[in-house]
């Protein structure tokens, strides 16, 4: 297991980040603590991966933005609501929508939609990136030593610990994740 750990650790993390990217972190610089990975290359990788998704959703927001806001329903009926946020605080949104979890993909493509300069974007976006990506690792870091301290000897119990700090970094996104659809389909079926 740490072999593969050690293999693809990083390459998972790049993927993880660029996708959404909390619940990777964590567990990669869990990862790092225990030994199987080292924090430098976590907090690197986390920050390129989620800098390149930023990106990537970002453009695809401001070449294809109209087109796929005008597709899915979801985006169509927050549209107008959304630009004059977006326009008001811009810059805020930028900083903060790294840390709303599930969020960041639809925001960044309302953000490319909204005619926010690529400068400008690209600037507050390398900042956040560092920023979260640094926290991050270090909270999952030190939510690791919180481990050590329950557990002196990892390496006797990792195919129990890693299992349940998996466990318990996915869970709660994918409840928080239940409850927000749950909370869609009330609004849009009325009930």
């Amino acid at each position: 297991m740490e072999e593969t750990i050690a293999r693809l650790g990083y390459i998972g993390v790049l993927i993880g980040t660029f996708l959404e990217g909390e619940t990777t972190i964590l567990l990669a610089a869990i990862f790092a603590k225990l030994g199987y990975l080292q924090l430098k290359p976590v907090i690197f990788w986390s920050f390129v991966g989620t800098f390149l998704g930023d990106c990537t959703f970002f453009f695809l927001g401001k070449f294809f933005g109209r087109s796929v806001v005008e597709r899915y329903e979801f985006l169509r009926v927050r549209a107008s609501t959304s630009r004059k946020i977006i326009h008001q605080y811009d810059h805020l949104i930028l900083l903060m929508m790294r840390f709303m979890a599930g969020f960041r993909s639809i925001i960044l493509v309302l953000l490319g939609c909204a005619n926010l300069s690529a400068g400008r974007f690209l600037l507050i976006d390398v900042a956040s990136s560092v920023v979260w990506s640094v926290l991050i690792s270090m909270l999952g870091y030190s939510f690791a030593n919180v481990v050590y301290i329950f557990v002196g000897d990892t390496k006797g119990y990792e195919k129990i610990i890693i299992p349940l700090a998996v466990i318990a970094a996915v869970a709660p996104i994918f409840f928080y994740r239940h409850l927000i659809k749950e909370k869609e389909k009330e609004r849009f079926d009325g009930n």
